[in-house]
């Protein structure tokens, strides 16, 4: 599963989160979610995202966090143990560690295990807050056996790496993206309709996809359909679309030499304008940035 380096998106540019790692699970033949480990700099990061969502989980030392996100300060104490959650795509306006810490950076590539847990995978994407820093140490346990496991070799084989990822997301989706219904829905999509919808939408992105079409897929009205998709996805069916598009460019991006115009027509967007401004809403950069990065 592991192919790339960590990246996070500051100043319109996608640069490495660490120069030199001093571990790197693309270095081994680790079947699950990408990470990194090494000494934190222990300077101020100034505003920055991440294209996908980022733990960063504290193994040593002792100090503070002051970040700022949507305008709010927040200080957090530092200690092994402490995971900070990012969601991908949410801006952090600023971080300013006390210190440098050693730490794991893990990121989910939700793709890669959505076969094997969907449900996980589309609560961590509607649901999971956007940032926040915990003490969790079951969470903390987890990380420290990939980290282990990629150490020793992944001597432990293919299926370790993915059952022990596949346990990770259902703890981090029952932990900390549990869906709650929104005040006066009395009833959301069901788990089946949720797979049939996500499962036809990846499959159809380049064509010209229908809220009616959606809803006849699972046999409602279009209007009552769409009221119960954004309570169960929490936005609407166009914003789901174009989530899925970007997400389809960046896999393009970095698995296929096509131009930018090439991928925007592959990905169902009728100009490059458009497919511009999408990229950019959801990422904070352009295509043409995004790529530079890779």
């Amino acid at each position: 599963m592991s192919s790339t380096r960590i990246h996070l998106i500051s100043q319109g540019r996608r640069a490495p989160f660490f120069r030199t790692p001093d571990l790197m699970s693309a270095d081994h033949p680790w079947a699950g979610f990408s990470f990194e480990e090494a000494n934190t700099p222990g300077e101020p990061m100034a505003s920055h995202s991440w294209s996908k969502t980022t733990l960063l989980y504290v193994t040593g030392g002792q100090g503070s966090l002051r970040w700022k996100h949507r305008g709010v300060w927040s200080v957090d104490p530092i200690a092994p143990g402490t995971v900070s959650i990012v969601r991908r795509d949410v801006e952090i306006q600023s971080a300013a560690p006390s210190g440098a810490f050693p730490i794991m950076v893990l990121q989910l590539d939700s793709s890669r295990l959505q076969d094997l847990a969907p449900a996980q995978v589309l609560a961590i994407d509607k649901v999971l807050n956007s940032a926040q820093v915990t003490r969790d140490f079951r969470l903390a346990a987890l990380l420290s056996a990939m980290c282990a496991e990629v150490k020793d070799g992944c001597a432990s084989g293919r299926l370790y790496g993915e059952s022990i990822s596949v346990a990770f997301l259902a703890y981090l989706a029952g932990r900390y993206a549990t869906p709650s219904l929104p005040a006066g829905c009395e009833k959301c999509l069901s788990p089946a309709e949720i797979r049939t919808l996500v499962g036809f939408i990846r499959e159809n992105l380049a064509r010209n996809i229908s809220v009616t079409e959606l809803a006849g897929l699972v046999q409602m009205r279009p209007s009552r359909f769409a009221h119960m998709f954004k309570a169960s996805f929490g936005v609407s069916p166009y914003q789901f679309v174009m989530r899925e598009r970007v997400a389809g460019a960046k896999d393009l991006f970095a698995s296929a030499k096509l131009s930018a115009s090439r991928v925007a027509t592959e990905i169902g967007f009728s100009s490059q304008s458009h497919f511009v401004k999408v990229f950019r809403q959801f990422t904070g950069v352009t295509p043409k940035q995004y790529r530079a990065g890779l």
